[in-house]
């Protein structure tokens, strides 16, 4: 897990390094396919970018940030994303590497784990 700053523009998401003070990455919203989200109370979502690879972040305000995300997508564009709400979902971390998360209950909390899968 690495800190990042989340800035959401009417046209792209940006992830700043806020130690280096650098832009670490640009992800244009209209490349925003879906936005997966657990339904526990845990921080996770990710935002899946199939042309390129996706983001697994981790926020207390998840919900907010995801809303945040669509409105910022439907203010430019017809298009809204699609929203998964589960226990468990896929995200591409890399080009090659395929990435499961899973999310139980457990005493006290969420437990939260993630797995590499095999690319099919």
């Amino acid at each position: 897990m690495k800190r990042r700053i989340l800035v959401i523009t009417d046209f792209a998401l940006y992830l700043v390094d806020p130690d280096a003070d650098i832009l670490k990455r640009r992800i244009a919203l209209a490349a925003v396919d879906k936005l997966c989200i657990s339904k526990l109370s845990d921080n996770f979502f990710a935002i899946i970018v199939p042309t390129e690879y996706d983001c697994l972040m981790a926020s207390t305000r998840k919900k907010e940030i995801v809303d945040v995300i669509i409105k910022a997508i439907k203010s430019t564009s017809e298009y809204e994303p699609q929203v998964a709400s589960s226990k468990r979902f896929e995200y591409h971390a890399a080009a090659e590497v395929i990435k499961e998360v899973e999310f139980e209950e457990a005493e006290g909390g969420v437990k939260t784990r993630i797995t590499h899968k095999a690319k099919s």
